[in-house]
């Protein structure tokens, strides 16, 4: 019998999806890193992270203009007559912010003999700080003298900022395109793009909008139609995932914002960042053939202390000052604690505590320094908030007049039985969303050698003690994942 042979044919893909556009750029700063789109910037001495685009110098030589023409010939190079440079700059020709060009301008134009133009496309406003390739054009071309690079960074209102080096050799000057000054017409949802980079425009610009929640990516149909794409086609990383909104100029994109669909999540120590791309594919697409899709990339990111926020469940907020009773001595004071089990066996270790959306939670309420144990904790009124504030009017109730408010929610296990009261109840059905929420009490004490204290909440409505006998315990803040 003739052996059979299996060939496995293997191909290699790499795993990290590319762009054309240049990676952003981080800095150190004191012994740290800065964060994303921030630079280490001396101010008043001192090594600061800012943010480039509140931090610049303008540079507004009207001879840097791609139509002026040479001679004289200025000069670029520190010690040469040039700028000691700095810092970050912001050109301008007048009062009107401009850019450097991106495309070949001939030699003796810009005021110079070797006209400094911008090799690497400028960033998309989500990019943070890019570095960036400068020619110099002269006698043997586009790029007779490559230059230093420089770094590069897109702000918000529709201009950049440069960060500007030593050029060589002199006489070489950083150039000002004065194509660009169209760019100022463009309203805050517009941005300025070129097809050739000679003539500019302003439109409806692609749109990210990192979320606490959701991302969602919003792509002009222009853009999509220009490029014969049929928008509502799209699907994220994930094909299963194509949740899409079409608006009457846009599609917009959605993705939740954690592990799914796809996204990339990583995490440098101080921001975490999820990626993903849309695929959209071409109109009049053909089952006999392949059809390639078009990618959009994008990246939200998110400062750690952020995220941080998200996972750091409970943190125990004494009452305030003026809040619950007062009595003679020592006042009685109360605690509220939050359990991972509904036995009640095991509380939530100190620090951050990750509480899945849809988990119930179970939480006690107890007194511990009271001599006597005759008393009973009552739970008078529970209920929670989006904000710390146990006075904020939105109040979602939980158990009210010493019964729960609804018991197919909230299920109160102990009340006047001994000094601790507890009960359990699902929180995330009260508003559906992932916000951070606090939750209040009030209690009372009962003395259970006078009368029954645990409240009968199947034949009537309990009645509530006077506030004044209430003591206000709170815990928060509670976070969902």
């Amino acid at each position: 019998m003739t052996p059979a042979f299996i060939f496995l044919l293997c191909l290699a893909l790499p795993v990290d999806l590319q762009t054309t556009q240049a990676g952003p750029v981080r800095f150190n700063c004191g012994g740290r890193q800065c964060p994303s789109g921030q630079d280490c910037l001396l101010v008043d001495g001192t090594s600061r992270c800012m943010d480039p685009c509140d931090h610049y110098t303008p540079l507004d030589d009207a001879w840097r203009a791609t139509d002026r023409r040479a001679p004289p010939f200025h000069c670029d190079q520190a010690g040469r007559g040039g700028p000691v440079w700095q810092g970050w700059y912001r050109l301008f020709l007048g009062n009107s912010s401009v850019q450097m060009p991106e495309r070949c301008i001939d030699m003796h134009l810009c005021g110079t003999q070797v006209s400094g133009w911008l090799k690497t496309p400028h960033p998309q406003l989500s990019a943070g700080i890019i570095l960036a390739q400068v020619c110099g054009s002269y006698t043997r071309g586009c790029c007779h003298y490559p230059q230093n690079p420089i770094h590069v960074k897109a702000c918000p209102g529709n201009f950049y900022v440069y960060k500007f080096v030593r050029t060589t050799p002199c006489n070489t000057a950083y150039c000002a395109d004065v194509n660009t000054l169209v760019c100022n017409n463009c309203t805050a949802a517009q941005t300025c793009v070129s097809n050739d980079a000679i003539t500019w425009r302003c439109e409806a610009k692609s749109e990210l909008v990192c979320g606490r929640e959701q991302m969602r990516l919003m792509v002009p149909k222009r853009i999509l139609e220009e490029q014969g794409l049929n928008g509502s086609s799209a699907h994220l990383i994930d094909p299963r995932c194509h949740q899409q909104l079409d608006g009457q100029e846009t599609f917009s994109y959605l993705v939740d914002r954690r592990k799914t669909c796809g996204n990339v999540v990583k995490n440098n120590g101080t921001h975490v960042t999820y990626s993903n791309i849309v695929f959209v594919f071409p109109s009049g697409r053909s089952n006999g053939s392949i059809s390639v899709p078009t990618s959009f990339p994008f990246s939200c990111d998110f400062p750690l202390d952020d995220i941080t926020s998200l996972d750091v469940a409970i943190g125990n907020q004494p009452p305030a000052s003026g809040e619950g009773v007062v009595r003679a001595g020592d006042p009685t004071r109360a605690s509220m604690t939050l359990y991972t089990r509904p036995d009640f066996s095991e509380a939530f270790p100190a620090g951050p505590v990750r509480l899945p959306l849809g988990s119930a939670l179970h939480v006690a309420v107890s007194v511990n320094n009271t001599e006597y144990d005759g008393f009973g904790l009552l739970l008078e009124t529970c209920y929670f908030t989006n904000s710390p504030n146990a006075s904020d009017p939105r109040k979602h109730f939980l158990i009210k007049n010493r019964c729960a408010v609804d018991r197919r929610h909230v299920l109160v296990i102990e009340s006047g039985a001994s000094l601790r009261a507890r009960f359990s109840a699902l929180l995330f059905l009260y508003h559906g969303t992932y916000e951070d929420v606090y939750l209040h009490c009030s209690i009372s004490m009962c003395d259970r050698s006078s009368a029954p204290c645990s409240p009968n909440c199947s034949r009537r409505q309990a009645r509530s003690a006077d506030s004044s006998d209430q003591l206000a315990v709170a815990v928060g803040p509670i976070s969902w994942f």
